[in-house]
């Protein structure tokens, strides 16, 4: 079956802030020693909970891997690796039991691992340049994603490229905040203008 992230593109640049902000697909099993330090890393423990012996951890990434509803990419900054992003389609997420996803709805997850890229101004750029590719490569009209509630930057970075809040939602493991940002809103943001200088 040809899913929507399994036609998504392996490699995407854009440039940003005087730096070439990029995803490539994760390669297996060459990116698990960087896997495992980042999701062992003091900044991400709590938020990812994948602090796990190696073996489990291949096994956790191994299943990702499978699941055709989503793609798996490593981000770059520079070319050196610098953190990780989660592409999937929300209809066929458990995000879908939290509210009426269509069947092109796209969300992501995404992460900063290595210790020296935080608190460099990175997120916005990095947030921007996930949703410019899946605007880019996919029908979605609107975008999904669901940060703990609890982490304030998020509502920062999301109010400058069209990322608003809905509502409060209870998960097994986080009370989220869900965010939709529509592909109109996207380009004519002032975010999106900021960074790219002309609307699409």
């Amino acid at each position: 079956m040809t899913t929507i992230s399994r036609q998504l593109p392996d490699h995407f640049e854009v440039e940003a802030i005087n730096r070439t902000f990029g995803i490539r697909a994760m390669r297996y099993p060459e990116d698990m020693r960087l896997l495992y330090k980042w999701m062992h890393a003091e900044h991400v423990v709590d938020q990812w909970q994948l602090h796990l012996p190696m073996p489990m951890l291949r096994a956790h990434f191994e299943k990702m891997l499978a699941d055709d509803h989503q793609r798996l990419y490593i981000i770059t900054c520079n070319d050196e690796a610098i953190g990780y992003t989660e592409i999937y389609e929300a209809a066929r997420d458990r995000l879908a039991l939290y509210y009426k996803a269509k069947p092109e709805d796209m969300g992501w997850h995404m992460l900063i691992g290595e210790p020296s890229a935080v608190g460099r101004g990175y997120l916005k750029p990095i947030g921007m340049m996930v949703s410019k590719f899946i605007f880019d490569n996919t029908p979605a009209q609107k975008i999904v994603v669901e940060p703990d509630s609890e982490i304030e930057i998020y509502r920062w970075v999301a109010d400058s490229f069209a990322y608003f809040e809905q509502r409060l939602i209870e998960m097994p493991e986080k009370k989220a905040s869900l965010y939709f940002c529509h592909r109109e809103a996207f380009f004519e943001s002032r975010g999106y203008l900021n960074y790219y200088g002309v609307a699409a």
